[in-house]
């Protein structure tokens, strides 16, 4: 019998060869070998007869996670599309320090027609008799990852002790970065008008709102959100203070906080120039803690920017919880709904455990609000003359209770 053997497209022309290079942020001292690698392995690849160079792919961030670098996926996504047959690296630890993705892109590129050569270990994928030690060097590879991430974390936990911190790309709005120093900018004016507003009563919305009319951006250059004026009530940078490590750190290999882990965070008072003044920041948080606890007990009347002029203000009568507004259908069948709200201690409750009180329609409940208040039925709500006088609102069996 004869076999007729047909090569494969790949192999009717010269192999293309491409390069891998990285060079990891966890080590300064590497930077300047990294055009040192591009140019190596140009020269290499240019100088073999039998090689047509198919170029060269490289990141300059951490190798922990391929996901992470785009010159790494494009050359797995070129190699799968048949632009590359080979690639040289220096070591395992270039390719990848994750044992987990280092083995799985290795066995796809293998079972492409795709080889890797790592130089430092002398390992060509090609060879059948490489898969026990490759397995064993990308084992020890990714070992050598989280020593370095663990001495990385050390170091940062040293210098947060002795109050050192680097700002790095963290920028602070309304700050700017001098000799390693915070020093107010342009828009500290920003922040005193956003802490203002606040403890004038406004809601986030209403700030973000304001902030958007006066054309004023955060950094990203895009208009101040509510949870970003949240952040900026927060920040204990604007009052002078810093807080370190904030934050549980990241796991070395996912680059998520590790949560069960213990730290320690270090606060140092009095540590920049403030852009507002300590009694203003006192109050500030007080009213977040405030406007917390009613969040927690029902009343969301500042939760991003609901401002219904009833939250706060109504009652259970029957267990004294807060009653929340609700959207309702009028029935299982129908799809029209309506407003509605009902008792906190009701809602919660399990397996009839909860308060008997149940729900109050809000336009009959408006209906009742205004009656007591001596104005007719069919007449527009007095929202403001509401909010001034009626301190709060008691829903019971009985009836609607205002009291002033």
């Amino acid at each position: 019998m004869k076999f007729t053997y047909i090569p494969r497209t790949r192999d009717l022309h010269k192999k293309l060869v491409a390069s891998y290079c990285r060079v990891s942020t966890l080590l300064d001292n590497q930077e300047d070998s990294f055009d040192t690698q591009v140019s190596y392995y140009t020269k290499l690849i240019e100088s073999n007869p039998e090689w047509e160079f198919a170029g060269i792919y490289s990141d300059e961030k951490s190798g922990t996670k391929a996901d992470n670098r785009p010159g790494f996926q494009q050359m797995i996504r070129d190699a799968l599309e048949g632009k590359i047959d080979y690639i040289l690296v220096k070591s395992v630890s270039r390719f990848s320090r994750n044992m987990v993705d280092c083995q799985k892109y290795v066995d796809l590129l293998h079972g492409n027609g795709v080889d890797v050569r790592f130089e430092k270990e002398n390992l060509d994928t090609s060879d059948p008799s490489c898969s026990m030690m490759f397995s064993f060097l990308a084992t020890i590879s990714q070992d050598e990852s989280h020593s370095i991430s663990e001495n990385v974390k050390w170091a940062y936990r040293e210098r947060f002790k002795s109050g050192k911190y680097n700002l790095g790309s963290n920028r602070v709005f309304g700050y700017d970065s001098e000799d390693g120093k915070l020093v107010p900018n342009e828009y500290a004016s920003a922040i005193r008008a956003i802490f203002k507003m606040f403890l004038d009563g406004k809601s986030f919305t209403q700030i973000a709102d304001e902030m958007k009319i006066e054309d004023i951006c955060g950094r990203n250059g895009r208009p101040l959100t509510v949870p970003g004026i949240i952040y900026i009530l927060e920040n204990e940078t604007y009052v002078g203070d810093k807080l370190l490590q904030k934050r549980a750190p990241k796991n070395f290999l996912t680059k998520q906080p590790e949560t069960i882990v213990k730290f320690e965070s270090y606060y140092l008072n009095d540590d920049h120039e403030p852009i507002i003044d300590r009694d203003t920041w006192n109050q500030a948080q007080a009213l977040l803690e405030t406007r917390r606890n009613d969040l927690e007990n029902g009343n969301v009347r500042y939760h991003f920017g609901r401002t219904h002029f009833l939250f706060g203000k109504v009652f259970c009568a029957e267990c004294g919880s807060p009653m929340t507004r609700r959207t309702l259908r009028h029935s299982s069948k129908s799809a029209e709904t309506y407003k509605a709200w009902e008792c906190r201690g009701h809602h919660l409750g399990k397996k009839g455990n909860g308060c008997k009180m149940r729900i109050i329609s809000e336009t009959k409940l408006l209906e009742q609000i205004s009656i007591q208040m001596g104005y007719p039925e069919d007449s527009e709500f007095p929202v403001d003359w509401f909010l001034k006088e009626a301190k709060h609102v008691e829903v019971g069996h009985e009836g609607v209770i205002v009291n002033f």
